[in-house]
């Protein structure tokens, strides 16, 4: 009789129905939805980019975390998500990683396109939580050369709204900001396709 390897000792190739399962029971991961990816492993199997990785790697990110294994798949993929997890997770990371992928193949922002970015919005329910999204973002943004401007209540409305127009591909905001930059004409978001 046979005794088959765990799932650990596998390649990718080699990982029967079996092996995902266990996999999925061992990392606590379950989905709701049809034609769902499998969950990556490791960081190696993720499907992010060069660059993306080397990013994950220089910001000390060793091993994926359970949300991250299952949402990063499905992001790259342009797939709406709900992710359920405890706090210190990697939540952030897990849309966060999709995101500047999708952005990494669209043209760089240049003084000459600069009015068509942001290509990308994040809404914060709080200031404090869109700073640590900024903070998170800009870990891995930076090395891309990816711009990320935070704007929140509590900071200058024109420092925020000019920083916006010298161009960048991410903007971090609280709702309420957000309105009052719409209104104050900081920016216009009328030429962007949402996906």
């Amino acid at each position: 009789m046979r005794v088959d390897r765990h799932w650990s000792d596998k390649k990718l190739e080699e990982m029967t129905e079996r092996d995902w399962r266990i996999f999925r029971e061992d990392h606590n991961i379950s989905y709701k939805g049809s034609r769902i990816p499998r969950p990556m492993r490791n960081w190696v199997e993720s499907k992010l980019t060069a660059e993306l990785l080397k990013a994950v790697e220089r910001a000390g990110y060793k091993k994926p975390s359970p949300i991250q294994m299952a949402a990063i798949p499905l992001g790259l993929q342009q797939r709406d998500v709900i992710g359920v997890a405890e706090t210190g997770s990697g939540k952030t990371a897990a849309f966060v990683l999709p995101m500047l992928t999708y952005i990494t193949r669209l043209p760089p922002l240049s003084e000459e396109n600069e009015a068509e970015g942001p290509y990308a919005v994040v809404m914060a329910p709080t200031r404090e939580l869109a700073q640590q999204i900024e903070d998170e973002t800009v870990k891995f943004a930076h090395y891309l050369g990816i711009k990320v401007v935070s704007i929140v209540g509590g900071q200058s409305i024109e420092e925020q709204g000019f920083r916006i127009r010298q161009g960048c591909e991410v903007v971090i905001a609280t709702p309420g900001r957000l309105l009052d930059c719409l209104e104050r004409r900081c920016w216009c978001i009328g030429c962007y396709a949402f996906k």
